[in-house]
């Protein structure tokens, strides 16, 4: 995905958050295990299975927007594909209020058929979480089709509810992930190949990185 693309969404989807859920604030202080899911936040590395990422520029104040208190966006790449991946934590009450359908429309895509559920599973098999999965065209733009997955996860695996402000409410701390990747001149089936082998080795790294059971 050009670099430049990558950001330009990042911010879109936090500013388009800030705008539209504005009015829910956190009415509680820092607790223990917001801090201690922050910190973890920090401590994803860079690198996974055939993989590395690069550090994109962020906007503080989008994400406080957005209600993240910890976040960051990186592109990585595998097997030459690259990927956008937009991690945060914050309070359940923020984090789990916003879904990209909205600001990807207002930005002129155009979401082709509904979200549809991924499940993510390693090589052996077993369960690494469970995702949402769409894919946006912005008709008239060359290379602008986008395979977007996005989920949340309250310390457990990755999991994507349809209403998660009711899953999640209450948690001290909401991690949310967003990974997309450019879909352009890629048949549904390879896209799909592409976007597991991602997530088979993208995501072992980061569960255990934050802890997720």
């Amino acid at each position: 995905m050009n670099r430049s693309l990558a950001v330009i969404l990042a911010a879109l989807l936090l500013v388009a958050g800030g705008v539209v859920h504005g009015m829910y604030a956190d009415r509680w202080q820092t607790s223990s295990a917001l801090d201690d899911a922050v910190a973890r936040v920090a401590r994803v590395p860079l690198t996974f299975d055939g993989g590395a990422g690069l550090e994109l520029s962020t906007e503080s104040a989008e994400y406080g927007q957005a209600g993240a208190q910890g976040y960051w966006a990186r592109s990585y790449t595998k097997n030459r594909q690259s990927f956008l991946a937009i991690l945060m934590v914050g309070r359940a009450g923020r984090m789990a209020v916003h879904t990209p359908e909205v600001c990807y429309r207002g930005a002129g895509f155009d979401l082709q058929g509904s979200p549809a559920p991924v499940a993510a599973r390693s090589a052996a098999g077993a369960e690494l979480g469970a995702f949402w999965s769409a894919t946006f065209v912005k008709p008239g733009t060359v290379g602008a089709e986008l395979q977007l997955l996005w989920s949340w996860s309250d310390g457990n695996l990755w999991d994507a509810p349809k209403s998660p402000r009711w899953k999640f409410a209450g948690h001290p701390a909401l991690y949310k992930l967003y990974v997309s990747h450019d879909a352009s001149g890629m048949t549904a089936d390879a896209a799909a190949q592409s976007r597991d082998e991602f997530l088979r080795a993208f995501l072992p790294t980061l569960n255990e990185t934050l802890e997720l059971q």
